[in-house]
């Protein structure tokens, strides 16, 4: 009986070819994944972290600001600006 192979592949062979395959495609997958993730420019560490004022457009630290809602749209104010914030009659969030 002749069949695919002339001469009988020993199946400790096939089984390795098929775990190299998976090694490298394992491999390929995560530095796609990597270079996928990785931003374009480079943002420098003293912005990093801050957001704006929506008022004075002062940046400040993130936890800093404190967010309301009006009648339209959410807006981020300072302390300096929250005051300005209370008297539209916006409500915190």
């Amino acid at each position: 009986m002749s069949g695919l192979f002339s001469s009988p592949v020993s199946p400790v062979v096939i089984i390795g070819v098929l775990l190299l395959a998976a090694a490298l495609f394992g491999i390929l997958l995560r530095k796609r994944s990597r270079s996928a993730n990785r931003p374009f420019g480079r943002r420098s560490t003293s912005t990093l972290g801050r957001q704006s004022c929506s008022y004075c457009r002062r940046k400040v630290p993130a936890k800093e600001l404190t967010f309301y809602a009006g009648p339209s749209k959410v807006v981020g104010v300072c302390r300096q600006c929250r005051p300005q914030a209370e008297r539209q009659a916006l409500m915190r969030l």
